[in-house]
């Protein structure tokens, strides 16, 4: 996994630990808007998928994060999709169609994913990422763009959604 990021012509590093495909997903906890700590598991009872998106702030993602948001609306099956930032200073909006937003006020998300941004003007923010958890509790696909300019691929999110929905059956080895 590349540790190196750019945006806007300015070089960033992640921190040194990350989750890869196929990894099992951590629990972690996180801060509601309205102050409420939380803690997000690998896997819920209903066994539906989760889908983990970052960013450094929603100012200057927020065009994106509406795409997102609006895509994910149109998927007709349940999946628990969150979206994070590292504080409450990083995000402004309101409410979203499909994500809940959460803060990594415990610094949890950020050094565990591998999310957390090193050094530079966002030092300490959460880079843009992207983790589909299966029904399983394993990452089953992630994106973490070298460029935060580049957008976060929803036509291959598509695909993954699907591959993902009918992988794991809940019948153990098939």
């Amino acid at each position: 996994m590349e540790s190196k990021i750019q945006y806007n012509n300015e070089a960033l590093e992640l921190c040194e630990e990350f989750m890869d495909i196929g990894y099992m997903a951590e629990n972690f906890e996180a801060t509601t808007p309205s102050g409420e700590l939380v803690e997000i598991k690998r896997s819920n009872p209903e066994r539906t998928m989760t889908l983990l998106l970052s960013f450094p702030n929603y100012q200057e993602f927020e065009k994106e994060i509406a795409k997102i948001d609006e895509f994910m609306s149109h998927i007709q099956i349940d999946i628990h999709c969150y979206i994070l930032f590292a504080s409450q200073e990083d995000c402004t909006i309101g409410k979203l169609k499909k994500f809940e937003i959460l803060f990594d006020s415990q610094d949890e998300f950020g050094p565990i994913y591998g999310a957390k941004l090193e050094n530079g003007s966002l030092a300490n923010k959460l880079t843009k990422s992207l983790f589909l958890i299966g029904k399983d509790g394993a990452i089953f696909f992630l994106e973490l763009p070298s460029d935060l300019s580049q957008e976060l691929d929803l036509e291959r999110l598509q695909v993954e959604l699907n591959k993902a929905y009918v992988t794991y059956t809940g019948v153990g080895c098939h």
